[in-house]
């Protein structure tokens, strides 16, 4: 585990702490283990499928941009169909990503502004690609080894090979988020393991309050 100061200066909020990595690495696993500690967790993903939801006005700003043939029949955008169509042309993900990377940082805004705690953990698989860094008072981020990710991966059933090189390539490398830590796990190991870096984290980041 490596650790640096979080950034900035104390306000009169929560400490906003990101937390990141790539697919397999764990990201998730480490989110719950902090929300035991009774941190609030928010997760950006399940925030992006809220603020499209049939009715919303991000629903309408996809289907005025993108038309009505990424719409499921029950009204609900079909977002593996749209990320498809979009991730082949970076002129169609800067679109996508002009409307929901908006919705997303306000509902995370209106989300901390009910909250009364020494800090909060903003889960987010694309922290670093969306530009959310400069959001966070501090980041955490989990990698594990390449073929650890993969088999992880492979164990939940839920996606191929294929679909983890994929999603791989899309995202940003190991050293661009080493570079971006300001608490880096390790986690090739246990869940044991895992769980005593992020105790070991809470720790630390209460430390600085």
């Amino acid at each position: 585990m490596v650790y640096r100061a979080a950034r900035g200066k104390r306000v009169n909020r929560p400490l906003r702490i990101g937390l990141t990595g790539g697919i397999g690495s764990g990201k998730s696993a480490t989110a719950v283990m902090f929300e035991k500690l009774g941190v609030p967790v928010l997760d950006l993903d399940r925030v992006g499928h809220a603020v499209i939801a049939p009715g919303t006005n991000g629903s309408a700003q996809l289907i005025e941009a993108f038309g009505e043939n990424f719409l499921n029949k029950d009204g609900t955008i079909n977002r593996a169909a749209l990320a498809n169509h979009c991730f082949s042309s970076d002129a169609e993900t800067a679109k996508l990503n002009a409307i929901m990377h908006p919705l997303i940082w306000r509902a995370e805004e209106q989300w901390l502004e009910k909250l009364q705690a020494p800090y909060v953990i903003v889960e987010a698989s694309v922290l670093l690609e969306s530009g959310g860094v400069g959001r966070m008072d501090g980041v955490i981020v989990v990698l594990a080894d390449e073929n650890v990710r993969l088999n992880r991966v492979l164990a939940r059933g839920d996606r191929n090979e294929k679909q983890f090189r994929t999603i791989t390539a899309r995202q940003c490398g190991d050293d661009q988020r080493r570079r971006a830590a300001t608490w880096l796990i390790e986690n090739n190991g246990s869940l044991q393991a895992l769980e005593a870096e992020v105790n070991a984290i809470h720790r630390k980041i209460l430390a600085t309050l």
